[in-house]
């Protein structure tokens, strides 16, 4: 009787739970959901925002007036998101309408900041470190992606020279000098999708999602030997996971046509102004006229409309158990000089699987570049010199091709250089990987992760018989070069809470091999120029004019590590982290080490006596302390290394002999960085004014420098070896205000500043017998200054000090005349120095309606530039070259041949760097066109500037040559572009 009465009672049960299922498949049918969404402060409608069905790519975005419609199943859950906001989930639950309702949240507490091996909210992260999401980079006509983060993060210095689209390398530095070069260079390591790469000019700038900054040691030290100068980790765009069986698309397309014109003043005279030099310089200069040709040799080498056009098509699409997103972005650049091109084609996929019942995620990712460069041969620095009355043609030099060679001058003409040499780069990069995560239990996950990176280049080069005055039957050379990079990484993740505890932990294992090879060959005297680099063995037939090289070297890294994360009701914060590697390049000794970390948060606000302080919304202090380490750039550096000297006859054959080009050194380590950080993250004045600001100390010891030996002792008379300090500290700001905000108009405005200052505390160990002599640095040359230095490395001086005699005036004989010493002679001093005092960037973004407009400008203050140029080309009593104008009244008569302060320019600039107008075209809503925006921007518009030369930005990361505007010169340019973005 009991057992029957279970029975019908489990019998009512089942047919309730039957009734509830059949209830919510009905309940889940697609409905028709619209709606406005409005800013829950003043009730003013947000337009832009997306509106995105959680789990898929379903979505849509607000109109002028707030509103929106999206088709969604009945029980769908909205994900509701807008800058500035906080992202909201609405559950649709079978409303037709909805008003929503979205709260302001300036800082994002909620946004997820990538660390390394792992993410953390931005209200938890303990480190300083940067998040720049895409809405943020830099618009307009980027080289390569470093080009979106130029100015927008505080102590990230970014520089890139001139505007050779070819030239995809740009200068990168996180808060100063913390090497003297000898190690793996001053550039932050790069990490995209989780792999460290050799190179980020593969990746579409429209494909990546964020760039995280890990600027400080504690951030950074979980990337051990390479986390000195810091940590980029770029995340690129994935496809949305679906529900259920349902799927969704979305295309997107982006375009953009630009043109440039060059842009700064060269500081040289025109034609019409060297042929007026005698009265200009009050009869100081007589000019050298040659002819009545008045050529502007600039104007002969470039463009006048190059034009550039990139295209980005992406798909992304899928359920709840595969999604995807496959893009292919296509860029032509035409560069100022008639030469100079870039052609590239980037194809990406990224994929995300779930199989075995949701307990494996899987995840592929894919790229592949195709490009070409064709490089500018054309010198544009004796283009700048070169006297204006040269004509361009002589009928009467056949031998040259028709081309005017001035004779005895030593100058040659450019434009001969540009139409007799051909010299162009072709290659291909691919990188792949496949992530597998497991889930072992609710709280503990095991990634598998492995990825491939290769690169393949080519170069090839060939000048005619008229580049080579007749004397051979042209010249060619090739080159190849390939990278490839293997790696393997397995970690375990775990996430558990209890109580008001939350802890994270991360351990795993990595393993890297790099390999590189090439070889470069040349022949010239070749018999027909149909050869050209085609058929390099048909060049000489005595093969004297043939030459041959090559390479092939490989290093590993080897890694074990782990963190913890762990905070107490979300206001107490830990982080520990510890790195244990192990790299071939350095001595037998040492050849493993430990990389920890430690960092602590306290949100102040979360206390209860914060709670009536109703003007500090968010209130962060952070402090934390890392060690991280900086490699060798390059392979063997530790061995004894023999390198051909030379052939003897014997025997009837000639035999090579060796000599001992590398002493070997068994101590040789990684260059150790210990670093101090203390910050503080605030929102204040209910979210319109928050931002971050970062101290910080750092020492870099056992810097690798190359020291010299006694030959009794060692082979050879330079021995690389650890043993320099450089100590740096510094201020970081980075502040955004929300100025306006209403119905109509938004100003939103982000000044970031940066003040570093560093110092060479120690460069020499007599303990182990390396004492560093006195280091000179800044060469320079060119006209008639040859091989001469302008600055040098001393303990208890920053890098980059300019050292030479200080400038006191000019005699009656046109000479400058310099302070002695107390022998009589002019006595070398410290004069100045490269590095700026602070550097800064400020963004503003101004929304009206459907308009906004961003303008962005950035700068340095406080540093010296030394202007070769003006050095090399100043008056001249008898100008047979142009001349550099500025001390055309100074009495200054021919080549000053003494390096002096005279030509230290204030370095000073302020860049408005870009200018974007743009403009969201209101849609009626229709199942098509989703989003389209058309825009224009201008790059690089105008300088402010005291600086005489042709632009003040100069590289101010180099250890060598810091803060020197030598005289390779590319054109800078200004860019103008329209573009469209549309989403389908």
């Amino acid at each position: 009787m009991k057992y029957t009465h279970f029975k019908l009672k489990l019998r009512a049960i089942f047919t309730v739970l039957a009734m509830f299922v059949i209830s919510v498949s009905i309940h889940a049918q697609q409905i028709s959901v619209s709606g406005i969404l409005k800013d829950a402060g003043n009730g003013e409608p947000i337009l832009g925002a997306n509106i995105l069905e959680k789990g898929t790519t379903n979505g849509t975005i607000t109109n002028f007036d707030g509103q929106f419609t999206i088709t969604t199943s009945s029980n769908a859950v909205l994900v509701i998101k807008y800058v500035g906001y906080q992202t909201l989930e609405i559950p649709v639950d079978g409303k037709k309408n909805l008003v929503i309702q979205l709260q302001e949240d300036a800082i994002s507490l909620g946004e997820v900041v990538a660390i390394g091996y792992g993410s953390q909210k931005k209200k938890e992260v303990t480190g300083s470190v940067t998040s720049i999401k895409a809405e943020f980079f830099n618009k307009g006509i980027q080289n390569s992606a470093a080009g979106l983060l130029q100015g927008k993060v505080a102590g990230l210095i970014v520089q890139r020279k001139g505007g050779d689209p070819t030239d995809t390398g740009y200068k990168m530095q996180i808060r100063g000098f913390s090497t003297l070069d000898q190690g793996a260079g001053t550039s932050p390591l790069f990490i995209v999708d989780g792999i460290p790469v050799n190179n980020i000019d593969n990746i579409a700038p429209d494909e990546i999602e964020s760039m995280d900054v890990l600027k400080d040691g504690s951030a950074a030290a979980i990337y051990g030997t390479r986390g000195t100068n810091g940590v980029i980790i770029i995340t690129t765009k994935r496809g949305i996971a679906g529900i259920g069986n349902t799927s969704s698309s979305n295309v997107e397309y982006s375009t953009y046509i630009s043109t440039s014109t060059i842009v700064g003043n060269t500081g040289m005279t025109s034609p019409s102004e060297f042929r007026n030099l005698q009265t200009l310089s009050n009869g100081i200069v007589s000019p050298v006229i040659f002819s009545d040709s008045n050529t502007d040799w600039i104007k002969e080498l470039t463009r006048s409309t190059p034009i550039t056009h990139n295209h980005n098509l992406a798909i992304t699409g899928g359920t709840d158990k595969f999604n995807y997103r496959g893009s292919v972005a296509y860029k032509n650049a035409e560069g100022i000089a008639k030469q100079s091109n870039r052609n590239e084609i980037i194809l990406k996929m990224a994929a995300n699987q779930k199989t075995l019942n949701n307990k494996v995620n899987l995840q592929y990712d894919f790229s592949y570049m195709k490009y070409r460069n064709d490089y500018n041969l054309a010198d544009f620095n004796q283009a700048l010199s070169l006297n204006p009355t040269y004509p361009v043609y002589d009928a009467t030099k056949t031998l040259f091709g028709g081309y005017f060679i001035p004779d005895g001058s030593g100058a040659a003409n450019p434009v001969w250089q540009m139409n007799t040499q051909e010299k162009y780069q072709d290659g291909n990069y691919f990188r792949g990987s496949v992530r597998a995560t497991v889930d072992i239990i609710n709280s503990l996950k095991f990634n598998v992760f492995g990825a491939i990176e290769e690169g393949d280049n080519y170069e090839y080069y060939y000048a005619s018989p008229e580049k080579l005055e007749g004397k051979k039957q042209g010249e060619a050379n090739r080159k190849s070069d390939r990278s490839y990079n293997k790696l393997f990484e397995s970690t375990f993740d775990y996430v558990n809470s209890w109580g008001k505890s939350n802890l994270t932990g991360v351990l795993g294992i990595s393993y890297q091999n790099f390999e590189n090879d090439g070889s470069n060959m040349g022949n010239g005297d070749f018999n027909s120029e149909i050869n050209k680099y085609y058929l390099m063995e048909n060049g000489s037939a005595d093969q004297k004019s043939m030459t041959t090289t090559s390479y092939r070297n490989s290093n590993t890294l080897v890694a074990a590590f782990g963190r913890i994360n762990y905070s107490y009701n979300e206001k107490y914060l830990l982080s520990a982290s510890l790195r244990s590697e192990g790299s071939s390049r350095f001595g037998k000794n040492n050849k493993v080490a430990y990389f920890p970390a430690i960092s602590l948060g306290w949100r102040v606000t979360q206390e209860d006596f914060m709670k009536k302080i109703d003007w500090v919304n968010d209130l962060k202090i952070r402090a934390g302390f890392g060690v991280t380490g900086n490699n060798l750039a390059n392979d063997l550096k530790s061995k004894e290394l023999l390198s051909n000297k030379g052939t003897f006859l014997y025997k009837g054959a000639y035999i090579n002999t060796y000599k001992v080009v590398q002493n070997p050194n068994p101590d040789l380590k990684w260059e150790k960085k210990y670093e101090y950080n203390i910050g503080v993250d605030f929102s204040l004045l209910k979210n319109r004014l928050y931002g971050t600001v970062d101290v910080y100390m750092r020492q870099t010891k056992d810097l690798l420098a190359y020291y010299n030996v006694p030959q009794t002792q060692y082979l050879y008379d330079k021995l690389l070896a650890n043993a320099g300090q450089v100590d740096s500290r510094g201020v970081e700001l980075s502040l955004t205000g929300v100025i306006v905000k209403n119905k109509d108009w938004s100003w939103l405005t982000t000044p970031t500043i940066a003040f570093n200052k560093n110092v060479l505390v120690k460069l020499s160990n007599p303990a182990l017998g390396l004492n560093y002599d006195i280091v000179d640095a800044g060469q320079i040359g060119g006209n008639a200054i040859n091989d001469m230095t302008t600055q040098r490395l001393m303990e208890g001086y920053p890098v980059g000090t300019f050292y030479g005699a200080k400038f006191l005036g000019v005699n009656a004989a046109g000479n400058h005349v310099y302070e002695k010493d107390e022998n009589g002679q002019d006595k070398l001093q410290v004069i100045g120095n490269a590095q700026p005092l602070f550097t800064f960037g400020w963004m503003n973004t101004i929304k009206y309606k459907n308009f906004d407009l961003g303008v962005f400008l950035r700068g340095v203050v406080g540093n010296d530039v030394l202007n070769v140029k003006r050095l090399a080309y100043g008056p001249q009593p008898s100008a047979a070259r142009n001349i550099f104008k500025k001390d055309l009244n100074s009495g200054t008569i021919g080549i000053q041949t003494k390096f002096s302060d005279y030509y230290l320019e204030d370095g000073t600039f302020v860049k408005v760097d870009n200018i974007s107008f743009g403009y969201n075209v209101p849609l009626k809503m229709n199942n098509y066109v989703k989003k389209l925006r058309v825009y224009f921007t201008a790059q690089n518009i105008f300088t402010l500037t005291s600086y005489s030369g042709i632009d003040p930005e100069v590289n101010i990361t180099s250890v060598n040559d810091s803060g020197i505007d030598q005289f390779g010169y590319y054109p800078s340019v200004r860019n103008f572009m329209v573009g469209i973005n549309v989403t389908f």
